[in-house]
């Protein structure tokens, strides 16, 4: 693929969506097979798939789960999104996360790299009912 028609908005735009609609299988195609992620509470590189199927355990054992207040910067084979991240609890308690992901494309649009900041005492809010 032409790097000048790589879209890098629109493709960072549908794999937010694939999530947020909780369409793994596509969100999971949009990474590249050796794609490596980090968050910052564990510290260390994991395949970026087992990432995402960490996220999705996660979501799927919530009742809502959404993106907001999304701002973005894109650069040349990277993005920097922070957003908020909404998720309601199965006992009805919303959390919101304050998120900010670097995703890092190859010249086919493919994700790379996913490094994951967020507020790991803010998370904990998610597992305390």
């Amino acid at each position: 693929m032409n790097q000048q028609a790589i879209d890098l908005q629109d493709i960072t735009e549908k794999f937010f969506s694939a999530m947020s609609d909780r369409e793994w299988s596509q969100a999971l195609e949009m990474l590249h097979p050796d794609a490596v992620a980090r968050q910052n509470i564990s510290g260390s590189d994991v395949d970026a798939k087992e990432l995402l199927q960490s996220m999705r355990m996660l979501v799927e054992s919530m009742q809502g789960f959404a993106y907001e207040n999304v701002r973005r910067v894109i650069g040349e084979r990277a993005v920097v999104e922070q957003h908020d991240v909404r998720m309601t609890r199965r006992d009805g308690q919303d959390v919101v996360l304050d998120v900010c992901v670097v995703l890092r494309f190859d010249p086919a649009g493919q994700i790379v790299r996913l490094d994951e900041y967020l507020d790991s005492r803010g998370a904990q809010a998610l597992f305390i009912e």
